[in-house]
């Protein structure tokens, strides 16, 4: 298992350095951010609250990022690690516009603990596709409405996660 974790994590930093490499506009300049995030995790008919910190880069029409999230119910407890790699869409329809509408998918790591089921812990990968609308406010501060579906894999009890979230962004030099 730590082989194919260290399999996936070197994926994601190749495919998250691809997008960039692949940015045809001849825009290369990065931007760097930080960011806070909630929202709600759903598994199995369950919906959790969830916190997260976030840390990426991005340029006019790509996005990657990390975070790391917690969420807990009364049985559940998540960690999750997940990187999300994001391109912008419709740019041209949104040159004038402070909404951003983007589409990406989702690579990551999950830990579950669980009190009803005696699961302690439960580890496994998650991977799916996300898509959301970032709102400009300024230069500095972003806003950004996300879902994820997710599928995992190697976790005994949850196969699917949907995760709906509210991010808030600060770009620094």
């Amino acid at each position: 298992m730590r082989q194919r974790f260290k399999s996936i994590l070197l994926t994601i930093f190749m495919m998250s350095n691809l997008s960039f490499a692949s940015n045809t506009d001849g825009i290369t300049s990065l931007y760097e951010f930080v960011g806070v995030q909630v929202g709600a995790t759903d598994y199995d008919g369950v919906t959790a609250p969830t916190v997260g910190v976030k840390y990426g880069q991005q340029n006019r029409l790509w996005r990657t990022a990390i975070s790391y999230n917690f969420s807990q119910n009364s049985d559940d407890t998540f960690h999750s690690l997940i990187v999300q790699v994001d391109r912008g869409v419709l740019t041209e329809l949104f040159v004038e516009y402070p909404f951003k509408p983007y589409v990406g998918f989702s690579l990551g790591v999950l830990q579950h603990d669980n009190s009803h089921h005696r699961i302690s812990p439960d580890r496994g990968y998650l991977y799916g596709l996300n898509g959301g609308i970032n709102y400009v406010l300024n230069n500095e501060l972003d806003v950004d409405f996300g879902y994820r579906y997710l599928r995992t894999d190697q976790l005994e009890y949850i196969d699917e996660i949907s995760n709906f979230t509210l991010s808030l962004h600060y770009y620094f030099d």
